[in-house]
């Protein structure tokens, strides 16, 4: 759990997303915002965050593929010389 908790703490994300959800948490207690919109601010911001994290993963996979050459793609290309006959 505490690796976890780390991981969360070194992601920029995470650490604003949480800073959002503390404000909404004021605003409740302060009687600035209703407990119904505090549930759905962070319904919202949760889900940009998760969609986030997804896109970004999918976008490294992707990177990652095209970084990634096979044994065919290493060779250099075949020319169409021909050899002299003896």
């Amino acid at each position: 759990m505490f690796v976890a908790l780390k991981d969360l703490s070194n992601s920029e994300k995470a650490v604003f997303c949480l800073m959002l959800i503390i404000a909404a948490s004021v605003f409740v207690c302060l009687g600035k915002m209703t407990v119904d919109a505090w549930v759905s601010y962070t319904e919202i911001i949760a889900g940009i965050y998760v969609g986030g994290k997804a896109i970004q993963g999918a976008a490294d996979a992707v990177a990652l593929r095209g970084m990634v050459q096979t044994d065919a793609a290493q060779e250099p290309p075949h020319t169409a010389v021909a050899k002299p006959k003896k």
